[in-house]
């Protein structure tokens, strides 16, 4: 009963309180009130005054009550005044001793507190008084393009008015000679449909009881719904950030260290646009710091093609979950280890990423690349192009991987390296063995973000002696039978073992292992090549390993294999 009295004296006073500041306005919903212009850098001016403000628009039909009404700006917030919007109405949104510069512009509702705009970009949103988003758009100085009004004192518009969360399509630079239309009609009508469908940017949890999914862009939820998470209903999920963009989905049942966790999106959960998400299950579990060999280089893109962008690809090599955020990069030991992302992406065991600063230029230049596996890293660290030297640290500072590379390890026969990857021949081989690197092919535009390498070679299965993944080796550079793993597995536990494969008349061509300390045995692959990197003439070959242990015993095997051009 006491429950039920204090919601009705709420109502009353909201009431009230409408009719005590004139307005009768009914309540404001989703895409009801929007952010419709943005001037977030006002020097130099052009001619409007040099101060900061917003505007606001109606879109719906009604007359709509602005009290209670909270505008979030980064970490700041503030609430609207107990006014009225009527409908296709535009208002002014500034600081109060702005008030008399904007109003020859059009109607101005001057805020207390106006919160400062960053210049390089935050997140915009409006929320009603019980928390209800009503926008949200993420602003970046990318709103205003690289052009001529990039430089400050000019607005960004929302010139979409009917896809109010689609950015950055539906937003565009002023055009008006004066800098911007505050109060006003924008300056700019075009049509931006919404037709992307929602894309999860992360999925993880922390201490398993509940997950947190990540989305590029707002969310609608239904209140209440439950999600399906391994055929067990969750509890209702929840918003976690101002723009419904994360969203906190309760588990009934803990999820414990070692699982993954398959959680299913409701077909309820869309975009303003009613686009459903991309995918449909997303899986997670508990994250692991990762030791040393079980997070790998797996690809590399040092040299792009002017416009693109350097990537790095890992492999998990192991069976436990992995955190990007808690892993950090460097160019060289004397060089500080950066995080390259606070973004909290896991990386599930046996799986690949990429990391690159621009996913949309690694996605869009490789046709063969993982959508949902390539992730936009907030930096990285510099990787030049004839060379260099990458590590990577857990949270301890341990090394769990490194890796030096060269053009060089390029196919010497390749006209030139600019936009073609390195990848490794083999996801779980060493790193630091330039051999285990080879070319990606040009059937996948020469590179697999995200994806299995287009140059892979399953290596021979360990056992006693000699032994050869194919008896045939085609280095043409079309992504079939690039390469060939030689495995050799003297028995024993410490031997030194070299490799060299002879042509037809003798003649050793290429030396692949030389007293190479082994252990148990070792795995090498060979592409078909010379010692010089030259591509040799299709004939038959012979492979040769040599082995000696520790007690003296000394072993030979040889085994042929057929170098073959289509």
């Amino acid at each position: 009963m006491k429950k039920i009295i204090l919601l009705s004296l709420l109502t009353v006073y909201l009431n009230v309180n409408a009719q005590m500041t004139g307005g009768n306005g009914d309540l404001p919903v989703t895409g009801s009130i929007f952010i419709s212009e943005i001037m977030a850098d006002p020097s130099p001016p052009v001619q409007l005054p040099e101060k900061e403000y917003l505007e606001i628009t109606n879109r719906s039909g009604d007359t709509l009550f602005t009290g209670g009404i909270i505008l979030i700006a980064g970490p700041d917030s503030v609430t609207l005044p107990a006014e009225t919007i009527a409908p296709q109405e535009y208002v002014i949104l500034c600081a109060t001793g702005s008030r008399s510069l904007f109003a020859p512009y059009g109607r101005v509702m001057a805020i207390k507190s106006f919160p400062t705009l960053n210049n390089d970009g935050e997140l915009l949103a409006l929320r009603d008084s019980d928390g209800r988003l009503l926008h949200a758009v993420s602003y970046t100085p990318a709103f205003l393009g690289e052009g001529p009004r990039s430089g400050g004192g000019w607005s960004a518009e929302l010139t979409d008015l009917s896809n109010p969360f689609n950015e950055p399509e539906a937003w565009k630079p002023s055009v008006d000679p004066s800098g911007g239309t505050p109060g006003r009609a924008n300056s700019s009508v075009t049509t931006a449909a919404d037709l992307r469908c929602p894309e999860v940017v992360a999925v993880w949890t922390e201490k398993g009881d509940t997950v947190k999914v990540l989305f590029d862009e707002t969310v609608m939820v239904v209140a209440g719904e439950r999600w399906q998470a391994d055929g067990r209903e969750t509890l209702p999920a929840v918003s976690g950030d101002p723009a419904d963009r994360m969203l906190l989905v309760p588990l009934s049942q803990r999820l414990q260290k070692g699982e993954i966790l398959t959680l299913t999106v409701p077909a309820s959960v869309t975009d303003f646009a009613g686009n459903a998400t991309c995918q449909g299950d997303l899986r997670t579990g508990i994250p692991s710091d990762p030791m040393a060999g079980e997070i790998l280089f797996n690809e590399l893109l040092f040299d792009p093609l002017p416009g693109g962008e350097d990537y790095i690809e890992f492999y998990n090599n192991s069976n436990t979950v992995a955190d990007l955020s808690s892993l950090y990069l460097s160019n060289s030991l004397t060089a500080p280890a950066i995080v390259f992302t606070a973004v909290p992406r896991q990386l599930l065991p046996y799986e690949y990423v990429a990391v690159t600063v621009d996913r949309d230029a690694v996605v869009d230049g490789y046709p063969c690349a993982s959508p949902y596996a390539v992730f936009e890293a907030s930096r990285l660290p510099s990787m030049p192009d004839g060379g260099g030297t990458l590590i990577l640290y857990n949270r301890m500072l341990t090394v769990v991987d490194r890796v030096s590379y060269s053009s060089a390890m390029h196919q010497v026969f390749l006209s030139g390296t600019e936009s073609i990857a390195l990848e490794k021949v083999f996801p779980a081989l060493p790193s630091d063995v330039s051999a285990n690197w080879h070319s990606a092919s040009e059937e996948c535009g020469w590179g697999t973000p995200g994806a299995a390498n287009s140059v892979a070679v399953e290596p021979a299965e360990a056992g006693a002696g000699l032994r050869l993944s194919s008896t045939r080796v085609s280095p043409d550079g079309d992504g079939f039978e690039e390469v060939v793993s030689v495995s050799v597995w003297p028995g024993g536990d410490d031997n030194i073992i070299s490799v060299t494969v002879f042509n037809d008349r003798g003649y050793c061509v290429r030396r692949l292992a030389e007293r190479f300390s082994a252990g148990a045995g070792a795995t090498f692959v060979w592409d078909g090549t010379a010692d010089s990197g030259a591509r040799l003439p299709a004939g038959l070959y012979m492979i040769m390993a040599e082995s000696m242990s520790s007690s003296g015993v000394s072993r030979r095997w040889k085994k042929a294999c057929a170098v073959l051009y289509r």
